[in-house]
């Protein structure tokens, strides 16, 4: 896992060889084929990948969507494709309606102890904990954000020694949710998976191109 994501990369070149092998193609038919089996598989992953999250972890999918990313590298036979999924934690407003309590605060059937939810430093209700208060409860809420040198915050971290702000003088932190862990579960199961599913792809793909579209 590196800059707060997880990935794979995946080389399709094998299973363009094959499938291009058993039926005459031109060069300008393998690349438009394997370009639309490409976009459909990383397409057909993301949205699964994403709902076995969004199930396991009791979180909406929506929330999910703007953290997928699809890129290449390489070229030819060398090139891959890069499947990318941000894995910074999800705000814990952003999954439900937060609902506060005498104890603490509720979201979507999670309750953070201790954690409120009000409006802050900008205007806008968010869910949050005193420093303080989430050391003496000794929780271990996942980070929010990344200290300078890859040290691991637990909270976004606001306030604190040396802030002569208002946030110094009530130093509190933002309650997320963490999606790591899954997320690096549901992309070892998925990553085998991937390359069987371009294969069914790019056989549609090839033999759509040859069969049923004009030669440029």
């Amino acid at each position: 896992m590196a800059a707060n994501g997880v990935s794979f990369q995946l080389s399709f070149a094998r299973e363009i060889t094959r499938v291009t092998a058993q039926i005459q193609t031109t060069a300008e038919q393998v690349k438009k084929a394997g370009d639309r089996a490409r976009r459909k598989t990383m397409r057909w992953l993301s949205t699964r990948m994403s709902r076995e999250m969004s199930q396991a972890l009791k979180i909406p999918q929506k929330g999910l969507k703007a953290r997928w990313s699809t890129s290449t590298a390489g070229q030819g036979d060398d090139q891959v494709t890069i499947l990318w999924f941000g894995t910074l934690p999800l705000a814990a407003e952003n999954v439900g309606n937060p609902r506060q309590g005498k104890r603490g605060t509720s979201v979507a059937g999670r309750r953070f102890d201790g954690a409120f939810y009000h409006s802050v430093y900008d205007g806008v209700p968010r869910v949050w904990i005193r420093k303080r208060r989430a050391q003496a409860l000794g929780l271990n809420l996942p980070a929010m954000s990344r200290q300078k040198g890859g040290g691991n915050q637990r909270f976004m971290d606001y306030g604190g020694a040396g802030d002569t702000s208002n946030r110094g003088r009530f130093p509190v932190m933002r309650v997320g949710i963490a999606l790591d862990e899954m997320a690096g579960e549901v992309f070892r199961r998925y990553e085998r998976r991937a390359l069987a599913r371009f294969a069914e792809l790019i056989e549609q793909e090839i033999n759509y191109v040859v069969n049923h579209e004009r030669k440029g």
